[in-house]
């Protein structure tokens, strides 16, 4: 009887494996992602087509109308909206109404500005910001409709703030406190980050469902301690079901040992995600 008991544990497991089940079962709401595009312009029919085509697309999501966001989800795209955590657009008057002098961080008494983006870099600790924050998800993401949030600076916290670890904890405090509310608000909404490795490690690996590796380059893991270790890391924490790492790469060689670790890679062209 116990023989014959495990002959059909057996026999249903190899049916659900087939099924593809465990498989999402270990890897979550990004499991079934194999392609992805960025695309942060406003899309003519073209990219719309080409779209289409991917499991998932990181868009600026206010450049696209509601029937191209149709389009896309009837296609069984993953739609996730384009945020910056640390960073805020000093083009965007709509969100500065919601920003208080208090949000912007300070390094030496200074506002930290960057120009190649025309971007300061916010304060995380800030209940406003956060609110903020949530406000922008809200708008951008699911009153779009769309699958999810896609986080960007997050690398800020581990740049900015390296030299001043009580403000650096505080920082990622805060990041922790804007998910847990994300989650309270909107617990179905997938979450990937940007980047941000030492804050995944120590923080946010209980709550976001993906890493975007960019800026990942062979040549750089080949050499570079650093990129080896986190290689080595991330591949066990997709292992074992925990997050879902993507890359975004600039040459084939890279895209290869991507895909050759089971990161789904987009290749990028030029500068810009336009």
């Amino acid at each position: 009887m116990r023989k014959r008991l495990v002959w059909i544990i057996l026999i249903v497991l190899v049916f659900f494996l087939g099924k593809g089940l465990l498989n999402m079962f270990w890897f979550g709401p990004l499991h079934d992602v194999k392609s992805f595009h960025i695309f942060y312009g406003t899309p003519d029919e073209e990219k719309l087509t080409e779209l289409s085509g991917q499991d998932a697309a990181v868009i600026e999501s206010l450049a696209f109308s509601e029937q191209d966001v149709a389009y896309l989800k009837e296609n069984g795209v993953k739609l996730f909206g384009y945020v910056s955590l640390m960073q805020l657009e000093n083009w965007n008057e709509e969100l500065k109404e919601r920003i208080a002098e208090s949000d912007y961080a300070e390094s030496g008494g200074n506002r930290i500005y960057i120009k190649e983006w025309d971007t300061y870099v916010m304060d995380l600790r800030e209940p406003n910001y956060r609110d903020a924050l949530l406000w922008k998800v809200e708008k951008y993401v699911t009153q779009r409709g769309l699958d999810g949030v896609f986080f960007d600076t997050v690398d800020d916290l581990d740049y900015y703030f390296r030299d001043e670890p009580a403000v650096e904890q505080a920082m990622r405090n805060g990041y922790a406190a804007l998910l847990d509310e994300l989650k309270k608000r909107h617990p179905d909404l997938i979450v990937i980050q940007n980047r941000g490795f030492e804050t995944y490690e120590t923080l946010s690996r209980s709550y976001v469902d993906g890493v975007l590796w960019e800026g990942f380059d062979a040549q750089d893991i080949k050499e570079s301690e650093w990129a080896q270790k986190w290689l080595k890391y991330f591949k066990k924490e997709q292992r074992l079901g925990r997050v879902r790492v993507l890359t975004v790469v600039t040459d084939e060689k890279s895209r290869q040992l991507s895909e050759k670790n089971k990161f789904p890679a987009y290749v990028r062209k030029g500068d810009t995600y336009q």
